[in-house]
């Protein structure tokens, strides 16, 4: 059994070295990156060594736990390595967390296998044999799904990224075949062959990484293996490299027909309506506007030496006038389509005649107020009245004082309300008034104001006739055994026709079937 745990050692001592090694050397974010791959290369290594030193079950299923610890993590921090390496660090800033959903829930299902049984179904030793006897879950084979994709992500995003230097083919070559050797002795273990009696997999981590150790002593991972030439020609931003003099060394054709030749040659000093735009921090962009009316957008970042010593600027330019001209009308419609749309949504929730809310917005609200005292307990009241004999008014004065009338009832109407309040006309000469958190007793004296203020109102016919108008109101409240809001409607509703049948001009209040109008 010691015999069949010397692959495992190796592995854990290869990787870990790799892991020192590239965290000493290997620039930073990637140098980070490929240091934790190569630590979870060792965990994993390690735990299969550890495993093998002692055939007790318990033992060996606590170590395989802990083992997926190195399991899980590996995948990603491979397809990590990659999206560092090939400069996704906005990718990895933001969704980050999200590639470790998978890993994290993996570790979990090894912790709680015994629970349910979903990544390991069944776990025993093999008499006389260093392997183990497993019938894997459905969790395991999602797991080798996710693994092998991660694996197999991050090295297409390298070789593409690569994929045109003559410079760096051999890297590239050791680079691929990491992942493809431990995949190669992965795969037929996890699909059930059994051509050695412990997973190899830790043999191909010692093949593995050797091969990374090559790469980075090669400074693969140092600068960004690119054809520089082939890349800034066939870029479609303007660059310009400048030394910390401010002296241009570096440009791009682009660069070159977007400022004129003679201003971007080689040895000049950088054009003043950039020159202004570098000390813009590192990531940040700004836009600025040439003599000819193009807008060129700006981005700067600093060439620095492994110390972190400035040894001078790349800068990035693109013409984005038409962009910025778009944006501008864009702008410009948006603003005038928010316009249209309150002035629309005014008009679908006025009443044209009044301008108090018309019924349709006396509905909408009252169901939010509803669902508001529902929620949190509190009262609603509700108010509904009508002009007694307006019919008369109509046939005595016109209908047009009957409009004037029903106007400057509204007007009283909003004076006497709350902010909070919703006066509204439910119809006709029959309006409405929603009291938000108020009880049946404050909308009862809120019904007599309105009633005071509205018979109060004088009239004129606009041929030196005064007249006066008087209204019926009926009040309820939300009660514990309405169903909907209609149930306190149909309640004030009929309160207000008790007004109307019992001489009118007066308030009456609706509690549960009964109805009362108030004296005075």
């Amino acid at each position: 059994m010691h015999l069949w745990a010397i692959p495992s050692f190796l592995g854990a001592c290869v990787t870990l070295y790799m892991s020192v090694y590239a965290f000493r050397r290997i620039q930073r974010p990637t140098g980070a990156y490929v240091a934790a791959l190569g630590a979870a290369m060792a965990w994993w290594c390690a735990m299969q060594w550890g495993s093998l030193l002692w055939h007790n079950l318990d033992y060996r299923y606590l170590i395989s736990q802990l083992q997926y610890v190195g399991i899980a993590s590996v995948p990603v921090l491979w397809l990590s390595v990659a999206l560092s390496y090939c400069g996704y660090h906005a990718f990895l800033s933001r969704w980050y967390p999200v590639l470790w959903i998978m890993p994290v829930l993996t570790v979990g299902m090894a912790i709680s296998n015994e629970f349910h049984g979903l990544l390991w179904q069944h776990f025993a030793l093999i008499p006389g044999e260093p392997g183990l006897s497993i019938d894997y879950g459905p969790w395991f084979r999602a797991n080798v799904a996710f693994s092998y994709m991660s694996v197999l992500a991050g090295t297409v995003l390298i070789c593409i990224h690569i994929g045109l230097s003559p410079l760096y083919r051999l890297q590239l070559l050791a680079t691929m075949l990491a992942p493809v050797v431990v995949l190669g002795v992965n795969l037929p273990f996890v699909m059930g062959g059994r051509y050695l009696p412990i997973d190899p997999t830790p043999i191909g981590f010692v093949i593995a990484g050797v091969l990374m150790l090559l790469v980075t002593r090669r400074r693969f991972f140092s600068a960004l293996p690119v054809a520089r030439r082939l890349t800034m020609d066939n870029m479609s931003d303007g660059l310009l490299v400048v030394d910390n003099a401010g002296i241009i060394v570096d440009s791009n054709p682009v660069a070159r027909k977007m400022l004129g030749a003679e201003l971007t040659s080689v040895g000049s000093p950088l054009p003043d309506v950039v020159a202004e735009e570098l000390n813009l921090h590192e990531d940040e962009q700004s836009d600025v506007t040439l003599a000819d009316g193009r807008c060129l957008n700006i981005r700067i970042s600093d060439v620095t030496t492994r110390r972190h010593v400035r040894t001078g600027q790349v800068i990035l330019f693109r013409d984005v006038t038409q962009e910025r001209d778009a944006q501008k009308k864009l702008m410009a419609a948006e603003e005038e389509l928010r316009t249209l749309n309150e002035q629309l949504r005014a008009i679908a929730n006025t009443d044209d005649l009044t301008q108090l809310a018309n019924r349709r917005r006396l509905y909408e609200v009252l169901t939010n107020e509803w669902s508001r005292a529902e929620r949190h307990r509190t009262p609603l009241s509700i108010i509904m009245f009508d002009f007694d004999h307006f019919k008369h008014v109509n046939d005595t004065y016109g209908h047009q004082i009957g409009d004037k009338v029903l106007q400057l009832a509204s007007q009283k109407l909003t004076e006497v309300t709350r902010p909070e309040d919703l006066p509204a006309r439910h119809g006709g000469e029959e309006f409405a008034l929603l009291l938000p958190e108020t009880s049946l007793e404050q909308a009862v004296n809120v019904a007599k104001k309105v009633h005071k203020t509205l018979a109060g109102v004088v009239y004129s016919d606009g041929k030196g006739t005064d007249f006066s108008v008087t209204v019926s109101l009926g009040v309820a409240s939300k009660e514990s055994g309405d169903t909907s809001h209609d149930s306190m409607v149909a309640r004030a509703d009929r309160a207000m026709y008790r007004s109307k049948n019992t001489g009118r001009n007066g308030v009456s209040v609706a509690r549960g079937e009964a109805l009362d109008r108030l004296e005075g």
